[in-house]
């Protein structure tokens, strides 16, 4: 997790993951973040995808399918 949250850094899962729980592995957001702007980067296929993630939608609990599943490698970029 790089960018714009209290505890940025490397995480390592001991299971499976979703994107609000490395979130809140990584401190939540400051209060500087671009909370509908973050970013997750993945490698597959030898190619690199960027997914996108809306804090505001999912506090409403709307448009849950943006809260992915991480794989092995994915960077989540908070701006």
């Amino acid at each position: 997790v790089i960018g714009k949250v209290n505890k940025p850094g490397p995480y390592t899962a001991t299971s499976v993951m979703d994107v609000t729980q490395t979130l809140s592995m990584a401190g939540g957001l400051n209060p500087f973040a671009a909370a509908n702007d973050i970013k997750i980067l993945r490698r597959s296929g030898g190619q690199q995808h960027v997914l996108s993630y809306r804090y505001s939608d999912i506090e409403k609990g709307q448009k849950l399918e943006q809260n992915i599943l991480l794989q092995g490698g994915d960077v989540i970029i908070v701006q």
